[in-house]
Formats: C-alpha cells, structure tokens, sequence
C-alpha cells in the first residue's frame, strides 16, 4: 500500500511535493499532506520517523472504497480514521509501527487521515465527529 517517502535532516516527513489541506476537526486544525494519486496514496508514510503535532496524511480515492491499510515500513505508530463522503468519521483505530495486519473501515470511505498514534483519543474524537475542509463530492 505504501512505498519510502523522503525524509528530513531531522527524520521527519520533508514536503513530497504533495499539496497541503488545512482541516479542522472538532475545533482542532490539522495541517495535511494530501495523498490522491495511486502513487502517493501506496508511497503514505513509509520510513517517515515523526509527524508534528497537528500534522498528518489525507488519502483521497475518486469513489468509495472498502479501505485497509497496514503499516509497513512506517517506524511510528499511527492514529488513522476512516472518513465518509459527507466528512464523517466512520471509524478511528490504533495501527503499530510496522505490523502488516490490515486496519479496515467500518463501512465505505473516500477519505482516511493518518496521525501521531493517540491523536484522535486525546481530543476524544471519534465515530460521528465531521471533518471540515475536505473537497467533498458534488452531489448530483
């Protein structure tokens, strides 16, 4: 699902030359690197050693999926939720640095945002909380 990513002086994730999104979540900003393409979507966090406090990877897919995602080659652990067309959030786990056990939505998503392991439980967010600032399908 992901493949090496670049790394800073410092072993933090360096700008991929991914666009930005700011979003906010229950009142919190979150400064994400935006993966869309397959490529950037396989290549994720692997080999990245920190995140800043309030930064994280948002996947988008062009259509619903029944999303999995595992953790190999990525050193930290990860706080992921799987977010719906309507910036809901479907599910938030708990993945461990390295493990290849595949972490699922609970249902359909087009979003999922990685961020430092706890991020979500330490603002108790979860199921139900709306993400604001996702470009958000145009309904027909």
């Amino acid at each position: 699902m992901r493949r090496s990513s670049a790394l800073s002086r410092a072993g933090t994730l360096r700008p991929m030359n991914l666009p930005r999104l700011v979003l906010t979540l229950n009142g919190h900003r979150i400064d994400a690197h935006v993966a869309r393409s397959e490529e950037d979507r396989a290549q994720g966090l692997m080999e990245c050693t920190s995140l800043a406090e309030h930064e994280g990877m948002l996947f988008i897919h062009d259509a619903p999926i029944e999303a999995c995602f595992w953790m190999k080659n990525t050193p930290l652990d990860l706080s992921i939720a799987f977010i719906d067309d309507d910036g809901q959030i479907l599910n938030v786990e708990e993945m461990s640095a390295g493990s290849l056990d595949g972490t699922r939505a609970a249902g359909l998503t087009r979003f999922v945002l990685e961020m430092n392991s706890r991020w979500f439980a330490e603002r108790g967010i979860s199921r139900g909380a709306r993400m604001e600032g996702l470009p958000l399908p145009v309904q027909a």
